[in-house]
């Protein structure tokens, strides 16, 4: 299970680092539809990763934890729709509250704390994700395109 669980983080990181390319390859029209796709596909990933706290069995479930994963899927719709009005502070939601959910697992989830490989692969896929809405951000504030 853990298996299927490292290989799903990796290909669910795939998507990221093509949205995150196609804006230095190709014009800025469908650059920014790109950006746009990116911010949206992370706010459902932060919304998603918010429900897993729902699943949790075990002492790390707790009242406090249910009311941070509604808090955490509310993160990831606020960054879907902050991409409408303004992508470049949807970017900047997205990193943070990708960092904040990992900060909150690695604190309270007995699961990550058990499962090094799933561990390390949560780590690295954060901060990969986190390069690429950098990367993002880069491409909007470059003042060569």
């Amino acid at each position: 299970m853990e298996n299927t669980k490292v290989t799903l983080i990796y290909w669910g990181l795939s998507l990221f680092v093509f949205l995150a390319l196609i804006p230095w390859i190709f014009n800025q029209a469908i650059a920014l539809y790109s950006i746009q796709a990116l911010a949206i596909y992370g706010g459902v990933i932060v919304a998603f990763l918010g429900g897993i706290i729902w699943g949790r069995e075990g002492s790390s479930t707790s009242s406090k934890n249910l009311w941070l994963a509604i808090g955490f899927s509310l993160m990831g719709l606020g960054v879907s729709l902050v991409t409408l009005i303004n992508l470049s502070a949807s970017l900047i939601l997205l990193i943070l509250s990708l960092q904040a959910f990992l900060y909150f697992e690695k604190r309270k989830s007995t699961y990550f704390q058990a499962n090094i490989k799933y561990a390390n692969a949560r780590n690295l896929i954060t901060n990969l994700v986190t390069i690429c809405c950098v990367t993002s951000l880069a491409f909007l504030y470059n003042p060569y395109t």
